[in-house]
């Protein structure tokens, strides 16, 4: 081929023929293809680059086939829990039904106090002390006559004297060395006879001897206008003086059926006879047998103060001036004071059941507090959520009605025998209620098809819902993933436990049965939320891979993929310039034709 030589126009002309072939190769190869870039040789650096913007692509797509698989598991995980929402439901209705349905019998272990709780009385104090309001009373005064022990010294054999009450008049005649304690005319000797004489002759008397000198006092309760007074010789005239008597301020006490009166006096007066000068002999008055309500009624000096006991069924009414003084009422009083309850006084017991509201019961003598062993039985009977009384051995009893525990505390518990602290009742069922029983049997029964149900909730071995867990990767390179956590949600990991032995024979297990299926329903909310919220966060990344998938494939065709329009037009261009080419070609051929027929 070198030993041809072709002109220097037919060259030009054939090397344009053959650039134009060869550009119309490269573009029928490109509408062939559909790119632009079909070898490194094209383009190496769109080449490349689009390759791995494919490969990558490719790549997402493979793992959108696992994040698919990952939402079918968490939509069988959903669906589980929504089924066994309606099962824990179902058994929330079933412990409903058995807590509305009748009790049978069922004996509880008692709490009991070990103080027993003494029997209430009626007890009145006066709020004034004695001493106090006797300064201004007015004192009663018996009939009395002093004889001085100087005018006995003085007297001669036979002289006389004569002692007089306003009714009785006796004659008493000095004899020396004689006493004759009988007679008309009684004779005595010295202070010591003429004392036990004039004892003798005056019953309602009460006489005594202070070294010779005689006192003569009217003892009745009643006598109180009655004077003394005496006459006798010239030796023995105005041997003494005389009191007159007087009726002073006075106390009474009735005790429903009788009344006493007891009057003050200034000194001198005898207790038995209803008189008193203090407290102390004021209650030894009303104690003694002379009193009429002695029998019911016990008194006794108080720090000072009148005080006044009696039985629970009786009243006791203090009237009187000096009962105003002493700071009684009118009013009778009964059945106030118990003795035990009395030590008490400012303490308090709290009784709680279960988590109900505590019951608080104060002791003391103020409005709404407790004094009284009918007050402690009558607050114990508004306690509803437990059975509260004093028993037939007088002590307190807590008779619980269920298992709930019952909670004793205040400073009351040691007077009354109880120990403060929880105790939780044991129940004995005496005759089991059979719809109860049946129930219970039915809540046993649903608990075993949740179990199922929760082992039953798996997709492609894998089950959220039974404790498996479950990761789900987002790009090629593993290092964007989301890791699902399972729980166990059968019975056990709800915290629901078969009911064994009489379960639903007590109203409190049944309740804390509810309460702890209420905590599981929560329990179930929440996962179905956190699995709907991990689903949606999957759903949202398998909708960003797709996305991210066509951008990347648009990205990866954008570099290699040609323009047919483009190409089509460039085919059309080189076919002419191919014809020129040609036509050129054939031109310049002719030129050295031209030339042989200078030679022919």
């Amino acid at each position: 081929m070198s030993d041809i030589t072709l002109s220097a126009g037919v060259r030009q002309n054939l090397l344009a023929l053959q650039n134009t072939a060869a550009l119309q190769a490269l573009t029928q190869n490109r509408l062939a293809t559909g790119k632009k870039v079909n070898t490194p040789l094209d383009n190496p650096i769109s080449y490349f680059m689009s390759q791995a913007l494919t490969n990558r692509a490719n790549a997402l797509g493979t793992l959108l086939d696992a994040v698919g698989q990952a939402i079918q598991t968490l939509n069988a995980a959903s669906q589980g829990i929504t089924s066994l929402t309606t099962l824990v439901q179902s058994a929330k209705s079933i412990a409903t039904q058995a807590l509305q349905s009748t009790l049978g019998t069922v004996n509880y272990t008692n709490i009991t106090g070990s103080v027993a709780i003494v029997a209430d009385r009626t007890r009145v104090t006066g709020p004034n002390v004695v001493a106090t309001a006797d300064a201004t009373a007015n004192a009663s005064v018996h009939g009395s006559y002093t004889i001085n022990a100087s005018s006995l010294a003085g007297a001669s054999n036979g002289d006389t004297l004569q002692l007089t009450n306003g009714t009785t008049t006796t004659t008493f005649q000095y004899l020396t060395g004689t006493h004759v304690a009988t007679g008309s005319n009684v004779g005595f000797t010295n202070a010591a006879t003429l004392t036990a004489d004039i004892t003798a002759a005056f019953s309602a008397a009460t006489v005594t001897n202070n070294s010779g000198t005689i006192t003569v006092v009217s003892t009745s309760a009643q006598d109180y206008t009655t004077n003394y007074t005496a006459t006798g010789t010239a030796s023995l005239t105005g041997l003494g003086s005389s009191v007159t008597a007087t009726d002073g301020d006075k106390l009474t006490v009735y005790d429903g059926s009788h009344t006493s009166t007891f009057r003050y006096v200034s000194a001198g007066a005898s207790a038995a006879n209803g008189t008193f000068t203090d407290a102390t002999s004021l209650a030894a008055a009303i104690n003694n047998a002379a009193s009429q309500v002695s029998t019911d009624v016990t008194a006794s000096n108080a720090s000072g103060k009148l005080q006044l006991d009696a039985a629970k069924s009786v009243s006791i009414t203090v009237g009187g001036t000096l009962g105003t003084a002493y700071g009684f009422s009118n009013g009778a009083s009964s059945d106030n004071y118990n003795a035990t309850i009395a030590g008490l006084s400012g303490t308090t017991l709290t009784v709680q059941v279960g988590t109900d509201p505590v019951n608080t019961l104060t002791f003391g003598p103020g409005n709404g507090q407790i004094a009284t062993a009918t007050q402690l039985a009558s607050a114990l009977g508004t306690i509803t959520d437990i059975g509260s009384s004093i028993n037939s051995s007088n002590f307190i009893n807590f008779a619980p009605t269920s298992s709930a525990p019952v909670t004793v505390g205040g400073a009351a518990t040691a007077g009354l025998g109880l120990t403060p602290g929880t105790t939780v009742p044991v129940g004995a069922v005496v005759t089991p209620d059979a719809t109860r029983t049946n129930l219970q049997n039915q809540y046993n029964n649903l608990l075993t098809q949740l179990d199922q149900l929760a082992g039953d909730s798996s997709y492609n071995g894998v089950n959220l819902i039974n404790g498996d867990s479950l990761k789900v990767v987002f790009n090629e390179t593993n290092t964007s993933s989301l890791t699902i956590q399972g729980v166990k949600l059968n019975s056990a990991g709800l915290g629901l436990l078969p009911i064994s032995g009489n379960g639903f024979q007590d109203n409190n297990f049944i309740n804390t049965t509810l309460s702890t299926i209420n905590t599981a329903l929560l329990n179930l909310r929440a996962q179905a939320s956190a699995l709907g919220s991990n689903l949606t966060t999957v759903q949202t990344r398998q909708d960003f891979t797709k996305n991210l998938i066509n951008t990347l494939q648009t990205g990866s065709d954008n570099l290699v993929l040609a323009d047919t329009n483009q190409e089509g037009a460039n085919l059309l261009a080189l076919q002419t310039r191919q014809q020129l080419s040609t036509t050129a070609l054939s031109l310049s051929a002719q030129s050295a034709q031209a030339v042989l027929k200078l030679f022919g």
